[in-house]
């Protein structure tokens, strides 16, 4: 899925970055020495990209139980505390502002998840069942060789973005607070997708209720 650039598109780049030199009137670098940067660059992109566990539907393949579980858990750590801290950052940058966005945004009292949740499930099953009833073994496995990479971009974003539902106001004003709390669950959605797609669906469910429970628990804790 991701090629290493070709000669054009590396004449590409130098042409814009010549356009930025122009317009500021300043030679950024030599032409000679970005011509060596912008391979290394791109191919080191590249690299970082196919290991990303939204790319690495086949790990199951290569690796073992452990070494995928290991694997989800990583990844998941790095990426929850990439999202918790933008979205510390955030709240920074509205109290900085004299605006608090948790009080004008939050939060859950309003939500309705619980019929989103059954009706993509009941969507699921009708997905499922056409799936089964319609097509044959060697299409499904010709659609994943496709299509997995994608579904699994889609289902994590996907899953992110449904968090938009929990927020009793959304307008201008707190979307950027909205868009960076989103990012914790959607950092658990790459997790919970890579967990479903190379050790199966419990493994995902599974997961999922792991990453549910501070929630669970603080919300328990405040009703009682």
């Amino acid at each position: 899925m991701f090629l290493r650039s070709s000669r054009g598109q590396e004449d590409l780049s130098l042409e814009t970055i010549s356009k930025i030199e122009a317009c500021l009137g300043i030679q950024i670098l030599p032409t000679s020495v970005m011509k060596s940067i912008i391979p290394i660059n791109r191919n080191f992109a590249d690299s970082a990209m196919a290991k990303f566990i939204l790319n690495r539907p086949d790990d199951y393949l290569s690796l073992s139980k452990k070494r995928i579980i290991g694997t989800t858990l990583k990844w998941f750590v790095i990426l929850m505390v990439g999202a918790i801290m933008l979205r510390i950052a955030c709240v920074a940058i509205y109290m900085s502002m004299g605006v608090n966005p948790i009080v004008c945004a939050y939060y859950m009292h309003k939500c309705r998840v619980w019929y989103i949740l059954l009706g993509l499930a009941a969507v699921g099953v009708l997905i499922y069942w056409l799936i089964c009833r319609f097509t044959t073994d060697e299409q499904w496995k010709e659609w994943r060789k496709k299509y997995i990479i994608p579904a699994m971009w889609i289902s994590a974003i996907g899953f992110g973005l449904l968090h938009f539902r929990a927020f009793s106001v959304l307008n201008g004003q707190v979307l950027p607070f909205a868009l960076a709390t989103i990012m914790v669950p959607m950092a658990g959605g790459c997790a919970i997708t890579y967990a479903r797609v190379n050790l199966g669906f419990w493994w995902g469910v599974l997961l999922h209720c792991i990453i549910n429970i501070p929630g669970v628990l603080m919300i328990v804790s405040s009703i009682i």
